[in-house]
């Protein structure tokens, strides 16, 4: 697989950094390279042999042919010679096996190391997996929440407009009784003004006709004394007729009057019940503007969870090709 330089240089880096932190005593695990690197689990593991290779001083060649001090020695020292020359050459021997088998160590270290970073990050994806489904069905839980209040409101809004109509008609019947009471009043005053000028009327025939028998009365007292007693009983008929008709308006008065009272009652039921709207819809609108409130902190607070959400989802990483079991094939196939 190619590798960039960039992610190369990054992983060596890291590997160093974390090799140091330890005083040079034991290598960084891939895992912990991976995630300072932040780099895939499979560049890091390839850079991460390499690495590891190059901190292992590399074996001494094993000694083939007679060293030129064995060649210059003398022949009775040859036997001895050549005897060191085997230790040296099984030295050598002895310390490419042992470089061998901690290479070989180093690569099984590395490969438990790789299945403990898979298997850890099989539970993270299993734990985010969970916190994903608890988050969504939370989340199903509040839009439901969110559209019941939101009904709410609109139900709210609704008797909101239907107060603020009744409202409205309850002013136009305020104004058109009050229209009405003074057009009452303005004919119980022209009445009023009707009967005092028919008063003033038959006063004035009455005082007019009374004045004409006197002085006709004073010229022919004695001649007709007959003539007298009928005017005085046109006169009395004429009483009569200025209290009937006195009676009269006076009951056309307590009418208007009556009128009046029942019209000004009304006026005030229509007011007390316009008063009682207006507090009807005040404290709507109060309902209203909490439900608002609520419905905002719902929203603020889903936005909240889908960011949450989407923090809390992991990404995605390759890992390195290892020989798994069939239970693991199984168990990766299922969350596949």
């Amino acid at each position: 697989m190619e590798i960039s330089n960039d992610i190369r240089a990054r992983i060596i880096d890291a590997a160093d950094q974390l090799y140091q932190e330890t005083n040079r005593e034991r290598f960084p695990t891939v895992d912990q390279v991976r995630r300072a690197a932040r780099a895939d689990m499979n560049t890091t593991s390839a850079v991460m042999k390499e690495w590891r290779r190059q901190q292992t001083a590399a074996p001494a060649a094993v000694a083939v042919a007679i060293p030129e001090r064995v060649q210059d020695a003398m022949s009775a020292a040859l036997a001895t010679v050549w005897s060191e020359a085997q230790e040296l050459a099984n030295e050598s021997l002895t310390a490419a096996k042992q470089a061998w088998e901690t290479e070989r160590a180093d690569a099984d270290t590395m490969r438990a190391e790789l299945a403990d970073a898979y298997e850890q990050q099989a539970q993270e994806l299993d734990t985010c997996k969970q916190q994903l489904t608890e988050a969504q069905a939370e989340n199903m839980a509040t839009e439901q929440q969110r559209q019941e209040q939101a009904q709410e409101l609109a139900e709210t809004a609704a008797r909101l407009h239907e107060l603020e109509r009744r409202e409205q008609d309850a002013q136009q019947r305020i104004e058109e009784l009050r229209a009405e009471l003074k057009q009452e009043k303005a004919h119980a005053e022209q009445q009023a003004q009707q009967h005092r000028d028919e008063l003033e009327a038959l006063r004035g025939k009455l005082e007019s006709q009374a004045a004409a028998h006197a002085e006709k009365l004073a010229e022919v007292q004695e001649q007709h004394r007959q003539e007298l007693a009928a005017v005085q009983q046109q006169r009395d008929t004429t009483a009569q007729e200025l209290a009937t008709v006195k009676a009269r308006a006076e009951a056309q008065q307590e009418a208007a009057a009556a009128r009046q009272s029942t019209a000004q009652a009304q006026a005030d039921q229509l007011a007390a019940e316009l008063e009682n709207a207006r507090q009807s819809a005040a404290e709507a609108r109060e309902q209203a503007a909490g439900l608002a409130g609520q419905l905002e902190a719902i929203t603020a607070q889903n936005k909240e969870l889908m960011a949450a959400i989407q923090k809390a989802q992991p990404e995605k990483k390759t890992t390195a090709p290892r020989k798994r079991t069939t239970a693991k094939k199984d168990a990766d196939q299922g969350e596949g």
